[in-house]
């Protein structure tokens, strides 16, 4: 059985108004059962937090309980990144926590972390093929952090206290800690 031109033009626009009204709150389509598509715009947004929770660990971590509530205000008015996945999504939330002053101190590691490895495009992620250097400051625990990503050859990270002098000297006479891996870690606060 041959659907007509007209026929399939109409089940193509009703399909992308399904896919509108679930992914970018769109309007549904007509005659569709709103109670339904709630259902269903419900269940793919708590889906979408729990991949973003997942690629992010240590950001849904630190956001304890409150990452839920954040996520979906911020899932809200961000449409899902079309490149990188959870993990672009996570990304994408994080830069929108740090806008609103939000982001916990191991938010910003892992977000240090992923921009090591992947550059923001205007869709989503792509990985860095070139050495990459990223800095971030922790303001809670004083701390200046420095990561290096040379491809084939590892990572390194520097975690500098920058407390009051004498307090970096009596409480770690190593001040000065170097982490090199081979493989990708999202270090911890600590």
């Amino acid at each position: 059985m041959s659907l007509s031109a007209e026929a399939r033009a109409y089940l193509v626009a009703q399909q992308a108004a399904l896919v509108n009204a679930l992914v970018a709150r769109g309007e549904p389509p007509p005659d569709f059962d709103i109670g339904r598509l709630r259902a269903a715009v419900s269940s793919l947004a708590r889906k979408r937090a729990q991949a973003a929770a997942q690629a992010c660990q240590g950001l849904a971590r630190a956001l304890d309980h409150r990452f839920a509530e954040l996520f979906a205000a911020y899932a809200e008015a961000a449409p899902l990144p079309r490149t990188g996945g959870p993990l672009a999504d996570g990304r994408a939330f994080a830069r929108w926590l740090a806008a609103r002053n939000e982001l916990p101190e191991a938010g910003r590691l892992q977000a240090l972390a992923v921009d090591l490895r992947f550059a923001a495009g205007p869709d989503g992620l792509v990985p860095q093929r070139w050495p990459t250097c990223k800095i971030a400051w922790l303001s809670q625990s004083r701390r200046l952090i420095a990561a290096l990503r040379l491809p084939w050859l590892g990572e390194y990270w520097l975690k500098v206290p920058l407390g009051r002098r004498q307090d970096v000297a009596a409480s770690n006479p190593a001040a000065f800690t170097l982490k090199t891996s081979g493989a990708p870690t999202f270090p911890g606060p600590g």
